[in-house]
């Protein structure tokens, strides 16, 4: 307890002034979108897209086979991932190609050759549904986002603390994008899950934050050490759920829950700094500067009451 305490107290964020509390979010925000644009410039989308939105064929086969026996094997194929399922021996293999490929028919007949009709499922994806899924998806992502942000403001129903949390919100999903683009991670079904319950973890903390600050009374920085406490509790609760998930699905190989949680890991650090650094500093600021307002008005209260009396 006393190891936590001092913790706490070694990462005592009232000891900083507002302007550096917000300077290394807004800074590392501003590296994402130069990331994101960069992408975006190079390959015409903001992130590497995966089979889901891109198109292409899966393969689920049922093996005792290594990844990199079914590697060779297929080695005449455009594969791009080899991975389990996490469904028994089932294996998921992903092929940069079509049903309207030339190869298409001679994997079948290897399929067929080497596990028996029927043994084996495929799935080919056209481009073109590809595209819709990609609509969807964004479809998804912007309507849980504006829904979210609609709940904040009829919450609070003060401008400044429900931008401070939407904005934390925002930049915790795209700096995990962006993060993405720098390991090479491409977007699946998976990680759009990912990015939609990030939604939910963000704003988490934040609120708790913006009620402790906006509607206890006391000391503001009292109040700002007391909710820091128990926002990070939370937070580091979750990351511990979320890495022991992907340390399973990392020793069992399999690809979407590893997918999905690294996006969250990614998300959860960035929600820790957004949440304690932004959006503290934000209400911070909005605090302080109200309370000075309240004790201007209070002064000239005073005077006007002494003028009358004089």
């Amino acid at each position: 307890m006393k190891e936590r305490e001092s913790l706490f107290e070694k990462i005592d964020i009232t000891k900083y002034s507002v302007k550096k509390l917000v300077a290394i979010p807004l800074i590392i925000l501003l590296v994402s979108l130069v990331l994101l644009t960069s992408t975006q410039l190079s390959i015409d989308s903001p992130v590497h897209l995966g089979m889901d939105f891109k198109g292409g064929t899966w393969v689920k086969i049922s093996t005792d086979e290594t990844r990199e026996e079914l590697t060779a094997k297929f080695s005449d194929f455009p594969v791009t991932l080899i991975a389990n399922t996490g469904i028994g021996k089932e294996k998921r293999i992903e092929l940069d190609m079509t049903s309207t490929s030339p190869k298409y028919d001679l994997l079948i007949d290897m399929l067929n050759k080497e596990y028996g009709v029927g043994t084996y499922e495929i799935e080919s994806i056209s481009p073109v549904f590809g595209k819709q899924y990609q609509t969807q998806a964004l479809r998804a992502l912007i309507i849980a986002f504006v829904l979210m942000a609609i709940v904040v403001f009829v919450v609070f129903r003060t401008f400044v603390p429900s931008f401070a949390v939407v904005l934390s919100a925002f930049s915790d999903i795209l700096i995990a994008v962006a993060c993405m683009d720098a390991i090479g991670m491409e977007l699946s079904l998976g990680t759009v899950a990912a990015l939609l319950m990030l939604i939910g973890y963000s704003v988490d903390s934040d609120i708790l934050l913006t009620r402790n600050l906006l509607h206890k009374k006391g000391d503001i920085n009292e109040k700002l050490r007391s909710a820091m406490k128990t926002g990070i509790t939370m937070t580091s609760t979750t990351l511990a759920a979320v890495f022991a998930m992907f340390l399973v699905s990392f020793y069992l190989d399999i690809f979407i829950l590893k997918a999905i949680s690294v996006v969250l890991l990614f998300g959860l650090m960035m929600d820790l700094m957004n949440t304690w650094l932004l959006n503290a500093g934000i209400l911070r600021w909005y605090v302080e500067r109200k309370e000075g307002k309240k004790y201007k008005r209070g002064v000239e209260k005073a005077k006007v009451k002494k003028k009358v009396k004089a």
